[in-house]
């Protein structure tokens, strides 16, 4: 693979984990290609922002998880598959400070020679918008291009085959097959950039794909990705709680949670945050930014600034203030609050709530780690050829352990007990069976063994169970609390056809059950 040289206006670029830290390297092999599917007219940001235009709040929401930048120009990154994050490139000079847009110091040998040391790593085009509604009625002219720029080997881009697995026509995940190879692309649905921080989930599959706990990413465009294809099945929600799978599920958690650094996670954050800046102060300097041309003198208007969110609880004050209101919203708080709840009060009162609860959690000292968020039964992955019905006599080592996550959208810092809870509360299933659900006590033994999978210890002491216990048993209300406010925002954004309003009260009342059971235990 070649590459050009380095130029000043780069608006593309190779990303990749070398030393512990995430690079970008900006490069123009890919510049006349973005730049010639680049369409910046307001339908530009059709399929990734609301349809539902008579939103109130809706440039509050549009804010949520920008900090600086809107997320449709974002960057993306590698990461080196089949390698340790914590090996040490032999290409050292590989230095951050000194990749910036203006001055760039990377000839064709040298980029090469980087790119090639990685047995995976993507390209960023930050400008690239996918029209799924054009895709589909030309047979997919624009995303054959795209594959066949990403992939040089595909020289024959008229032989790729589409599959559609999942979405509409503004929401879809695609199969694409060419030869014996197989990627994924997925192209974001309505408003989720609202209430997804797209950054941090590239980040994180890079650094997951680098501890091969997830498959390679090959490249990021404005309003989607293309990435390997896992084999395998995803598990039913009535299959979460099997004896002969679920000591499986909870061992892989734990490693997950013991090897996924928080630390590398916020530093590729900030480095990759500052490279967009970078690139969005060319584009300004250039004239080719959006608003970088203004009539008569007048200066842009300024988006509002957005904090950058980095754990679970920003996330969640951060829904609060965005949550519309909903009448199901106001019944549940207005059912288990002795103060009268109303649409001006709504959210303060939300936010009170969530103190509370927040002081009651913080408490447990439950450790803080890279968390899912999002353990459902669909994204936990099984081989084709897992034998349900083959009894489970022990924990197998972490590397014959044959469980997969999927999705990385709602990944954060947050409290271990809070993606144990989580999880253990997707047992339900959307039918909301709260039954299935195992009990939180220390004489529970599906419990038990669950949690002895979690510590990878089959002889792990009563005193060590039951302590994990209690604290999972502490964070059981903030599910509910969490995917309620949540889906009252879906509620509002989002064009699946699905009852997201009586979802989010069923999920509330979880907690409230919770609340209930814990001031009694406190008294």
């Amino acid at each position: 693979m070649s590459f050009e040289t380095v130029g000043n206006h780069s608006s593309s670029a190779y990303c990749f984990i070398s030393n512990n830290s995430v690079h970008c390297v900006p490069v123009n092999s890919f510049n006349t290609f973005s730049d010639n599917l680049l369409n910046e007219s307001a339908d530009d940001y059709a399929d990734f922002t609301p349809d539902k235009l008579y939103l109130k709040n809706k440039n509050l929401l549009y804010s949520l998880n920008n900090p600086s930048l809107s997320d449709v120009e974002v960057e993306s990154s590698p990461s080196l598959q089949n390698s340790s994050l914590t090996s040490t490139s032999a290409l050292g000079a590989v230095a951050d400070d000194s990749l910036t847009l203006s001055s760039v110091s990377v000839d064709n040998n040298r980029l090469t020679s980087i790119i090639n040391n990685y047995s995976t790593h993507a390209v960023y085009l930050p400008k690239l918008v996918v029209n799924l509604h054009e895709n589909l009625d030309n047979d997919f002219v624009q995303l054959r291009g795209l594959l066949s720029k990403v992939f040089p080997s595909w020289t024959e881009p008229e032989q790729i085959t589409f599959k559609k697995l999942t979405g509409g026509i503004t929401n879809m995940l695609l199969s694409c097959k060419y030869m014996d190879d197989r990627v994924l692309i997925r192209v974001y649905g309505h408003g989720t950039n609202l209430i997804i921080d797209r950054h941090r989930e590239f980040i994180l599959h890079l650094i997951l794909n680098s501890l091969n706990l997830a498959p390679a990413i090959h490249s990021r465009f404005k309003n989607g990705l293309v990435y390997g294809f896992l084999p395998g099945r995803s598990l039913d929600s009535e299959e979460l709680n099997h004896e002969n799978l679920f000591p499986l599920i909870a061992q892989q958690l734990g490693n997950w949670h013991s090897r996924v650094p928080i630390k590398v996670i916020e530093e590729g954050l900030e480095k990759l945050r500052g490279f967009s800046k970078k690139l969005k102060a060319k584009g300004k300097l250039n004239g080719t930014a959006p608003n970088s041309n203004v009539e008569n003198g007048a200066k842009p208007a300024k988006k509002p600034k957005k904090r950058s969110i980095s754990n679970l609880w920003e996330l969640i004050e951060d829904w609060i203030n965005i949550v519309p209101v909903n009448s199901n919203l106001i019944a549940s708080f207005n059912n288990h609050l002795d103060v009268e709840v109303n649409e001006t009060n709504l959210k303060e009162i939300i936010g009170s709530e969530f103190e509370w609860l927040k002081n009651v959690l913080e408490k447990s000292n439950s450790p803080t780690v890279v968390a899912h968020c999002d353990l459902l039964s669909g994204n936990v992955i099984v081989p084709d050829e897992f034998d349900l019905e083959s009894p489970l006599k022990s924990l197998p080592s972490l590397a014959e352990n044959p469980i997969k996550f999927i999705d990385y959208e709602y990944m954060l810092p947050a409290p271990r007990a809070f993606d144990i809870a989580n999880h253990l509360a997707e047992w339900q299933g959307f039918q909301c069976d709260r039954s299935r659900i195992p009990t939180p006590e220390p004489n529970n033994p599906t419990l038990t063994k669950w949690v002895k999978g979690y510590l990878n210890n089959e002889n792990a002491t009563s005193e060590e169970v039951n302590e994990l216990i209690q604290e999972i048993s502490t964070f059981y209300g903030l599910p509910g609390f969490y995917w309620g406010i949540w889906a009252m925002i879906q509620h509002e954004i989002s064009n699946i056809d699905f009852d997201y309003s009586n979802y989010g009260k069923s999920r509330l009342q979880e907690y409230w059950d919770w609340k209930a059971q814990y001031l009694n235990k406190t008294v």
